[in-house]
């Protein structure tokens, strides 16, 4: 039965999928009883229809009558029960949710049972047990990727959802005091100035700036800012060897510098130009007297003139223009720093700004929600920035979010957890899922590389002639994973196409990037675990001329895994049989995204620039990665856990393996425990078992999902990724 359960999800998942995307999504507000009925009546429809088609395809694949109606009910079974949560979605995103969901806990519970049924060995079975835990994990951040998915495409009633600030003209008497608060640190005094000067223009007439420089050394940076402050009536500190980075200057000017007359605080980073109307748009959404913060789009200028910047551009707009507004609806929105506001009061009775974490704005919102405050998301984006415009910045940058993501849950993981309100956590249910959701997403790179890595071991195993790995495919799963990887990587890049309005190439381009910096955040979700300080990558000086060779050196171990990919491809094909095509079609993914960093990077280099990010640019590693990263003993100890945990999965397969095939157990057969010297099953003595046994050793890797992925094969889909934001989401940007 479980493996019509399974069979069953493999059909209907892909099909839900696909109808997800054939229609554009709409933002609306499609309220009230009539709207929820018709969305109730349509899910059921579809309902019916997917698993009438999985049991057509159940029969013709020669399933026993009690598997058939078996599997198509608990199609209908789990579509019934997730109706009540998804009620807000139309039925292309129920039924895609629901499918996809049927299939993941299918896959576990017969891969499950597999192991204990297959006389796997002592060493075996231990293996079998630690991939099923890499794949329920796997598993896990399929689905929470995927709820925020169908969320943001489905959703036809949005009860939150503000598109361009407040609604009608406040009285100026009325408005709240507004202090603006500029950090820097090492920032070029021209960008400051200019920044300084657009919120000195800014149509509100109750507010202040202050500028704060933290720590920079050179007086040659801060000089002029200092001087042009004076000039121009805009308070300024300089502080020196101040402890707490960005959140030591920011308490400092919360304690030290505002107006007495504060009632809302606004950070904007030092290269942000904001348009006049944002403090008119969304102070007054402060008159909700339980609104702790809002948050608007971070943006971006100068993006448009080259390839590289237009697709690092469209991987943030999506965790503003997608992640966000789901978020939003469950009132788990993050406060993202720059371009938002924070109620002066609810700040200083959550304690100010903490200084431990390094995605402080991230870790605010969180202790806010925790004491009762309700947090916003604004639709409308109010100021544009600048991205960070060498690769090596880019990796530096995702590894703070990383990093700091992963110190919020290690530090408030038990608010996550799911539980009752109380005066101490006051956060709902919701609120709680979309942070923990959002911090262990960080751990899909980690996964990822690990699947790639153990693909590589499946790679050696093939081009040796097999006999090494435990866990050999059938038939049937191998002409199922490569259809369902392809549909993954494509929903990924369709979902960022839709999300963000970019081109087919440029989505595609902007998923690679997300990809090419997988090896950074998997580091810094280890990292992040232990050290209580972020041990920044250094990033390196480049110039305009710059070199491949100076590309490779400034991402040397993506640059080697992608070495390894190449030769795994090669050994892979090199061999003969199914498996060994699979592997390699596998392999294809995760080693050009590895392969795509030092091109990345050498694309930055050189893209074009306006002079002044041109300059900025060569500058940029005086403000990204600090210090450089040291090894600790936590390190060498993760380090030799990989390799006892690859000696496991990698450890002799005996002569007693049955292949996880389905379509054998559906047909109400139980496959022959006999095999022959290779390792592989001999067909059962019965004339009805099914004819794809095992000629391969392709390893399975990963939770059936059908999520963007960088490395994993599996026995149902692909594994999935961060970003999450990508983006991701615990964090101070997507």
């Amino acid at each position: 039965m479980l493996a019509a359960f399974l069979l069953a999800g493999l059909v209907s998942a892909p099909l839900a999928t696909i109808a997800l995307f054939t229609v554009p999504f709409r933002v609306g507000r499609a309220a009230g009883g009539v709207a929820v009925a018709r969305r109730l009546i349509f899910s059921a429809i579809g309902t019916v229809v997917l698993a009438a088609i999985a049991a057509g395809v159940l029969e013709l694949l020669g399933a026993t009558r009690p598997h058939v109606v078996a599997g198509a009910a608990g199609l209908a079974a789990v579509s019934v029960f997730w109706l009540p949560a998804t009620r807000n979605w139309n039925a292309r995103a129920h039924l895609a949710w629901s499918a996809t969901f049927y299939v993941a806990i299918g896959y576990l519970a017969y891969m499950m049972w597999w192991t204990f049924v297959s006389h796997l060995g002592i060493a075996g079975t231990l293996g079998a047990l630690l991939l099923w835990l890499m794949e329920a994990f796997a598993a896990f951040l399929g689905v929470a990727y995927l709820w925020e998915l169908c969320d943001a495409l489905g959703r036809e009633n949005w009860r939150r959802r503000v598109a361009d600030g407040a609604a009608g003209t406040v009285p100026d008497a009325e408005l709240p005091f507004v202090s603006l608060q500029v950090p820097a640190y090492n920032e070029p005094p021209e960008m400051v100035i200019e920044t300084l000067e657009s919120l000195l223009h800014l149509d509100y007439p109750a507010y202040e700036v202050l500028a704060i420089d933290d720590n920079t050394a050179d007086e040659e940076l801060w000089r002029p800012v200092e001087a042009w402050c004076r000039e121009h009536g805009v308070k300024f500190a300089h502080l020196a060897d101040w402890p707490g980075y960005k959140s030591g200057a920011l308490n400092y000017a919360l304690r030290e510098m505002v107006d007495p007359r504060t009632e809302l605080i606004g950070v904007i980073d030092a290269d942000y130009q904001l348009e006049t109307g944002f403090l008119r748009a969304c102070a007054p959404l402060f008159a909700d007297e339980g609104l702790g913060f809002i948050q608007s789009p971070q943006d971006y200028r100068d993006w448009e003139q080259a390839s590289f910047y237009r697709r690092l551009y469209y991987s943030y707009k999506y965790f503003f223009a997608v992640s966000q507004p789901s978020r939003n609806e469950r009132d788990g929105a993050i406060f993202a720093g720059t371009m938002g506001l924070i109620r002066r009061t609810a700040l200083v009775q959550a304690g100010g700004w903490d200084e431990w974490c390094i995605t402080e704005d991230a870790e605010l919102s969180l202790r806010l929600l925790r004491d009762g405050w309700s947090g916003l998301h604004v639709d409308r984006s109010f100021g544009h920035g600048v991205m960070p415009l060498t690769f090596e910045a880019l990796k530096g940058q995702r590894f703070r979010w990383c990093f700091g993501g992963i110190q919020i849950l290690r530090r408030h993981w038990r608010l996550m957890m799911p539980g009752p309100r109380t005066s101490r956590n006051r956060m709902d249910q919701g609120q709680r899922w979309a942070y923990l959701s959002g911090a262990v997403q960080w751990y899909g790179d980690l996964l990822a590389v690990m699947f790639f890595l153990f693909l590589l071991g499946g790679a050696a195993n093939v081009a040796l002639g097999g006999g090494l790995l435990f866990r050999k495919l059938s038939g049937f799963l191998l002409a199922a994973i490569p259809v369902l990887a392809a549909l993954g990587l494509v929903r990924a890049v369709a979902l960022l196409r839709r999300g963000t309005g970019a081109s087919w190439r440029d989505a595609a381009g902007a998923f690679m990037i997300w990809q090419s910096t997988s090896l950074v955040v998997a580091r810094a979700s280890v990292q992040g675990l232990y050290a209580k300080e972020a041990e920044f990558l250094r990033t390196p000086k480049t110039a305009e001329d710059a070199r491949w060779w100076d590309a490779v050196r400034g991402n040397l171990p993506e640059s080697l895994l992608a070495l390894l990919g190449l030769a795994g491809i090669v050994g892979s094909l090199a061999a003969a049989g199914a498996g060994g095509v699979l592997t390699a079609a596998l392999l294809v993914w995760p080693t050009v995204a590895f392969l795509s960093a030092p091109l990345n990077s050498l694309a930055a280099q050189r893209a074009p620039l306006p002079g002044e990010l041109a300059a900025r640019r060569r500058t940029e590693h005086r403000r990204f990665g600090a210090r450089p990263a040291t090894l600790t003993l936590a390190a060498l100890a993760s380090v030799v856990g990989a390799v006892v945990a690859a000696s496991i999965l990698l450890a002799p397969a005996g002569h007693r393996v049955v292949s996880p095939n389905p379509v054998t157990p559906a047909r109400g057969h139980h496959p022959s425990p006999v095999v022959g010297q290779s390792g592989s099953p001999t067909p059962s003595a019965s004339p009805s078992t099914s004819p794809t046994t095992s000629p391969t050793s392709a390893p399975t890797t990963s939770a059936p999902t059908s999520e963007p992925t960088t490395s994993a094969p599996t026995s149902a889909t692909t594994t999935p990724t961060t970003a999450t934001p990508t983006p991701t989401e615990s964090t101070s940007s997507p």
